[in-house]
């Protein structure tokens, strides 16, 4: 009997071990326990929640290289926005599960680093955050429960590191004015209900695990106008609530308005007594602490932590000299005062950071590397936090001596195509007849394709968008290589000519770029100046780069960077950070064109292509537009021999379309009228 007994207890031992049970979960701390470990936090935005393709608005996945930057730079959480509905199927709810293993894995990445995740359900084409109302509650309640259970199911066995959030921004998008009582107010409680019901309901350490719930429009006023109720919980003490904070002229705001202009400075120690019209006259040191205090007395001293899910200010490039250097102290104290204002209160801070460089951006880390992109204002988050600078720190915008120009690394990559976005200086053109740009070109054309050596291409030209981002470029025709040269591009109205500029609203440019188009060509293309001539003969230099330019571009563009003039003509970098031409491209055009049987036509809504297949099989056709958004990705079943598809598309204006089987690439650019 003994050894009966003993075989009995290892066999249950054994399937009390195996078995994922809640009775072995554990309690975890309380939302305020949390709290205090969180420190300041830190945005992966334009990333997890783009809809469908998080590749698709120009970053790559988060890795661990990237995370181990943000918590060595003093970050004790990171928030990723999600997308799930774009993920799921559109009638059963059930999410892909690739895409949940993707988000695993990146969540996993925090994990091993100690780091607090925060893991939501982003904008992902407006299906909650644009339906609060009574017409969508039903539906939206279905899909909130459906996906929050398989979420929470996925991660269920996570420590207290994982936090989940509910939804985003909810009503945001509401048009100015629009009222948000307490019937809505309600709805969006349901939603939230059925949230935490759904997470509660699958166990394990979920049971107890912190949640975030957003406030309308997660507006820190209105949030605390209406929501004076939170959603009921099962267990104490486990909820936070999340708002977000951009004072918007300050912030935000990309142009002047009829009542009101942009803010260039913040901080009572910033304003200019020059620049008067550009000072605060609201949103300041004050605002902050008054706002921020709404939130302590209404959720903090009632053991309901705050995030401050997102905060930041644009960085505006485009400015200059003195006024630049105001701007950007300013826009560090914005960020060291709400970081220091809001822990103080029990606030959890986190900065918003979408990846993108340059103009109009708030980018702390450089997203393919790693490395920081901005110390002046991380040093600024972290001095609000109460950590030390780290080195590197300065006070003023680093300029490099003496006359500079813009230098762009340039690879023969299959793109068949770079831009680099200039940012608007000169919205109105209707005073100018003429666009003159001073440019070098260096590098290499010829390429060699199965041993034989072919002579490849470059050109340049300069577009413009406007009156509903209509797309207009001009050439500057033949490029002198390894010299610099001046190139003259007409403005004017005749859209029928070829080598004219012919914006669709010269009053208006809402997009202004370098634009090039190559076929093996590899090397640098360095800007010193751009001028634009008006029809009086006065000439106003729009674009100097002396002492800051575009930081990145798009398709075969490398890098972005400044340059001595006097050190472009024995600078050599392309030949080590550029790429050598890989393969074979098609270039096509408006008109019906064939290039080894490759043939395309664009026009009337619909995109036309036939291709060679070798052999039967899928290929992947991407569509993208020359900001580098894709518009259109799908596979298609090949035969062998030539495949002819058609695809409706209602852009208008250049496209790039690449067709990939195999290895052999097709990628050539397309005009849609």
């Amino acid at each position: 009997m003994k050894p009966t007994t003993i075989l009995s207890a290892k066999v249950l031992f054994s399937i009390l071990f195996i078995v994922k049970s809640p009775l072995f979960s554990l309690t975890l701390p309380t939302a305020k326990s949390i709290a205090a470990e969180m420190g300041f936090a830190w945005n992966v935005g334009n990333s997890l929640e783009v809809p469908k393709d998080p590749l698709a608005w120009g970053n790559p996945l988060p890795t661990q290289t990237l995370i181990s930057a943000a918590k060595a730079a003093g970050f004790k959480t990171i928030r990723f926005p999600c997308a799930w509905n774009s993920h799921a199927d559109t009638t059963t709810y059930v999410i892909n599960p690739s895409w949940l293993s993707q988000v695993k894995v990146i969540v996993d990445y925090c994990i091993k680093d100690s780091l607090f995740v925060i893991i939501n359900s982003h904008w992902d084409g407006g299906w909650l955050e644009e339906s609060i109302s009574a017409s969508r509650q039903t539906e939206v309640n279905k899909r909130q429960a459906a996906y929050w259970k398989q979420i929470a199911t996925a991660f269920r066995d996570y420590d207290r590191h994982l936090l989940f959030a509910s939804a985003n921004e909810p009503a945001v998008q509401d048009p100015y004015g629009t009222a948000f009582g307490e019937d809505r107010m309600a709805i969006l409680n349901s939603y939230h209900q059925t949230f935490i019901d759904a997470v509660r309901a699958t166990g394990g350490n979920n049971e107890s695990r912190t949640l975030i719930v957003q406030g309308p429009r997660a507006d820190i006023e209105l949030t605390n106008k209406v929501m004076t109720t939170m959603p009921k919980d099962k267990i104490a003490d486990r909820l936070m609530a999340e708002v977000h904070f951009y004072p918007y002229q300050f912030t935000l705001m990309e142009k002047d308005e009829s009542w009101g202009k942009i803010f260039y400075y913040w901080g009572k120690n910033n304003h200019s007594t020059t620049d008067t019209e550009r000072n605060p006259t609201w949103g300041e040191e004050s605002f902050v602490d008054s706002v921020f205090n709404l939130m302590k007395k209404q959720f903090v001293d009632n053991n309901i932590p705050v995030v401050l899910g997102e905060f930041g200010a644009v960085k505006r490039t485009t400015l200059t000299g003195d006024v630049l250097k105001r701007h950007l102290v300013s826009r560090c104290a914005f960020y060291n005062y709400v970081v220091s204002s809001a822990m103080s209160k029990g606030i959890i801070p986190v900065a918003w950071d979408a990846g993108g460089k340059g103009n109009l951006t708030m980018t702390i880390f450089d997203r393919k590397t790693g490395s920081v992109y901005d110390q002046d204002l991380l040093n600024a988050i972290r001095s609000g936090g109460g950590l030390s600078k780290m080195p590197g720190d300065t006070s003023q915008p680093h300029v490099v001596s003496g006359e500079n120009a813009m230098k762009v690394l340039y690879s023969a990559k299959d793109s068949s195509w770079g831009q680099v976005e200039l940012g608007i200086v000169k919205s109105d053109v209707t005073t100018y007849d003429s666009i003159v740009v001073r440019a070098y070109v260096n590098g290499e054309t010829s390429y060699d394709s199965a041993g034989v050596k072919k002579n490849g291409w470059v050109s340049l030209s300069m577009v413009t968008m406007s009156k509903n981002y209509t797309w207009r470029e001009a050439s500057l025709g033949t490029l002198t290589l390894n010299n610099w040269a001046n190139y003259t591009i007409p403005i004017g109205t005749d859209t029928t000519d070829s080598k004219t500029l012919v914006p669709a609203d010269p009053a208006k440019v809402d997009f202004f770029a370098i634009q090039a188009y190559s076929h093996g060509y590899r090397g640098t293309i360095y800007i010193d100046w751009i001028v634009f001539k008006s029809k009086s003969g006065v000439i106003d230099t729009v674009y100097s780069f002396n002492e800051n330019s575009p930081e990145e571009g798009k398709g075969n563009v490398e890098s972005v960077k400044m340059i001595a003039v006097n050190a472009v003509g024995t600078d050599q970098e392309w030949k080590t950070a550029t790429v050598k031409y890989p393969g074979n491209t098609a270039v096509l055009n408006s008109k019906t064109y064939s290039a080894n049987n490759f043939r395309t036509f664009a026009a009337n809504g619909k995109l036309t292509v036939s291709f060679p297949v070798q052999t039967a099989g899928t290929a992947q056709i991407t569509v993208r537009n020359l900001l580098g958004k894709t518009l259109i990705s799908r596979s298609i079943n090949g035969s062998a021999g030539s495949t002819t598809i058609e695809i409706p598309i209602e852009y208008r204006g250049m496209m790039i379309l690449q067709i990939q089987q195999g290895y052999i690439c097709f990628t050539g650019k397309v005009i849609n009228r």
